[in-house]
C-alpha cells in the first residue's frame, strides 16, 4: 500500500506576526480552517472554507478575541472553539466560542502570572455517561486540557470546558510540580472506567537537568495522577502525541531533542495499562524534529505531522508508528512532502473524514510564519495509491536487471 501527499493551494494573511503567536484548527465535517493569532498586540480569530482542491475560500473580517500574544486554539466536533492567550501582563486569559466563532462567550483569566502554556482538546467525557441501550445522549459542551507554566517555574495541570453557548470555565486539577518545557498530549478515544468515560493523557517536561513524564486520568469527575517517570538528560525540544489503537489501548509518541547527537532526535513509544502504568515498547534515532502533530484517524496509530528539514524547509509527512506487540520499525514514513517555504515556526491540523477509512484522503492544514512575519495557510491532501491493472493481458513481461 503506498501513499502520496499533495501540495495544494495557499492563503496569506495580512499583519506581522511573532513566532509562537499563531495557532491553527479546523473543523472536518464543515470544511472549514479556524486561525488564532496575535498582531500587532491584538489577538484575533479567523475563518476560512476549504474546497475539495485545496482552494481557501470566504475569509471575512476577523474577530477581535482580545489583546496579548501567545495563542493557541481548540476547535471541537460540535464546532465549538477556545482560544487562550498570554495578555500584555503576562496573564493567560480563554475565551469560547459557539457555532464555528459566530457565537462569542466572555473572556476570562486562568492564572494571573505564566511564563507559558500547552493546550490539548479532551473531547466529550460528561454529561449522560454509558446510556443505556438505544437512548441518544446530546452532549452540550467540550473539554479540553491545559497546562501553565507559572512565573517561579512550577507548573500545573488544568482542566476545563466550553457550552454550546461560548462559556468557559477551568480549574487547577493539579500540580506538576517543579520544571518548564511542558508537553501534553491525550489519547483519541474515550476509555470506559467504572461507568465513566475519561481520557489518558501523558506530559512530559524538563526539571533539573532530567526529562519527566506523567500519565493521567482526565474527566469531568476528577483527574488522577497514574504514574511517573524520570531520565537524567537533557531536553531542548520535546513534544507528545496520544492515540489509541482501541478503546482501552492508548500510546504515545514522544519525541525529544537532542536524540543521541544533537543531529537527531530520540523518538518512543509509551503504552499505558488500564492502571496507567508506562512501558516503552519501542523507539528509533529520527532525523526530523516534529514541531506538531495532528490526528490522520480516531483509531490507530497513523499521525501527520509537520517539520523542517536540515535544510529549513517546510515538510509534511504521514507517519504510521508500531503498534505494541508488532513488530517491525518504531516508525514507517507512509508519505512526506517538501515545500520551498522556509518557515520560522509551523502548526497543523487535519480534517479527518467521517468514515475514519484509510481509503479516504485527508486534507491537512498548516500555518507557517516566514522569515518577514508573514502568516501563511498551506493546504495538502493525504491520498491512498490504489493501482489497478488495465485489461486482463499484460502488455509486455520482461526481467529486471
Amino acid at each position: 500500500m503506498s501513499y502520496l501527499i499533495a501540495q495544494q493551494g495557499t492563503h496569506d494573511l495580512v499583519g506581522g506576526t511573532g513566532d509562537d503567536e499563531f495557532d491553527v484548527g479546523a473543523h472536518a465535517a464543515s470544511g472549514s480552517v479556524h486561525v488564532a493569532r496575535a498582531t500587532s498586540g491584538t489577538i484575533k480569530l479567523g475563518s476560512l472554507g476549504l474546497a475539495s482542491d485545496g482552494t481557501f475560500t470566504g475569509g471575512g473580517a476577523d474577530v477581535v478575541v482580545g489583546h496579548g500574544s501567545r495563542t493557541r486554539i481548540v476547535v471541537f466536533d460540535n464546532h465549538c472553539i477556545v482560544v487562550l492567550w498570554i495578555d500584555g501582563s503576562s496573564a493567560l486569559r480563554v475565551r469560547g466560542y459557539g457555532a464555528g466563532g459566530q457565537i462569542a462567550g466572555t473572556a476570562k483569566t486562568v492564572e494571573s502570572t505564566i511564563a507559558s502554556f500547552d493546550v490539548v482538546s479532551v473531547g466529550v467525557t460528561t454529561g449522560v455517561e454509558n446510556p443505556p441501550s438505544g437512548v441518544n445522549a446530546y452532549y452540550n459542551y467540550r473539554q479540553f486540557a491545559f497546562t501553565t507554566v507559572s512565573a517561579n517555574g512550577g507548573w500545573n495541570l488544568w482542566f476545563g470546558a466550553v457550552t454550546d453557548s461560548a462559556e468557559v470555565s477551568a480549574d487547577v486539577v493539579a500540580s506538576g510540580g517543579s520544571g518548564d518545557k511542558v508537553a501534553l498530549s491525550c489519547a483519541s478515544v474515550n476509555e470506559l472506567h467504572h461507568g465513566a468515560e475519561p481520557r489518558k493523557a501523558l506530559t512530559l517536561w524538563r526539571d533539573a537537568g532530567q526529562i519527566k513524564t506523567r500519565s493521567w486520568r482526565l474527566a469531568a469527575t476528577g483527574v488522577t495522577s497514574l504514574a511517573s517517570a524520570t531520565e537524567t538528560k537533557a531536553l531542548g525540544v520535546g513534544i507528545v502525541h496520544g492515540m489509541s489503537v482501541a478503546q482501552g489501548n492508548d500510546v504515545f509518541a514522544t519525541v525529544v531533542s537532542p536524540g543521541a547527537s544533537n543531529s537527531t532526535a530520540r523518538l518512543q513509544l509509551v503504552s499505558l495499562a488500564a492502571n496507567g502504568a508506562m512501558s516503552v515498547y519501542a523507539g528509533a534515532e529520527i532525523a526530523e524534529m516534529p514541531e506538531t502533530f495532528a490526528r490522520l484517524q480516531t483509531y490507530g496509530c497513523d499521525a501527520a505531522v509537520a517539520y523542517k528539514t536540515t535544510l529549513g524547509q517546510l515538510a509534511v509527512g504521514a507517519w504510521r508508528f508500531a503498534a505494541p506487540g508488532g513488530s517491525g520499525a518504531a516508525r514507517a514514513v507512509l508519505a512526506s512532502k517538501t515545500s520551498g517555504e522556509q518557515p520560522t515556526r509551523v502548526r497543523i491540523a487535519s480534517l479527518v473524514p467521517a468514515s475514519d477509512s484509510d481509503n479516504d484522503p485527508v486534507p491537512l492544514v498548516t500555518l507557517h510564519r516566514t522569515a518577514g512575519g508573514l502568516l501563511r495557510l498551506v493546504a495538502w491532501r493525504l491520498h491512498r495509491l490504489v493501482y489497478s491493472p488495465v485489461g486482463s493481458t499484460p502488455i509486455g513481461q520482461g526481467t529486471k536487471p
